[in-house]
């Protein structure tokens, strides 16, 4: 099976989608110099109370007395997101 050559053109169109792609996967990944942009409380569909026993008070990312790592203040203790990960 012959693989049909990369013309320059088809490489030129997909430089934008690649270059969108990069931009968006840079806003997931935690900036190295740390000035982090945190999740709003929709985006981490946060809620101020418990969901299944799971609160984030027990979470690993819970930063007290009202904080948390990767989503914007102000944190309930009591609260919870869908980032939850249980302490050890």
């Amino acid at each position: 099976m012959q693989r049909k050559p990369i013309s320059r053109r088809s490489l030129l169109e997909a430089v934008p989608v690649i270059a969108g792609i990069a931009a968006f996967g840079a806003e997931l990944m935690p900036d190295t110099a740390g000035a982090q942009t945190k999740l709003s409380h929709d985006v981490a569909k946060y809620q101020g109370m418990p969901k299944n026993g799971q609160e984030c008070s027990t979470c690993v990312q819970f930063q007290p007395p009202s904080s948390c790592k990767l989503v914007v203040s102000p944190i309930d203790p009591h609260g919870w997101c869908m980032f939850y990960a249980k302490k050890n």
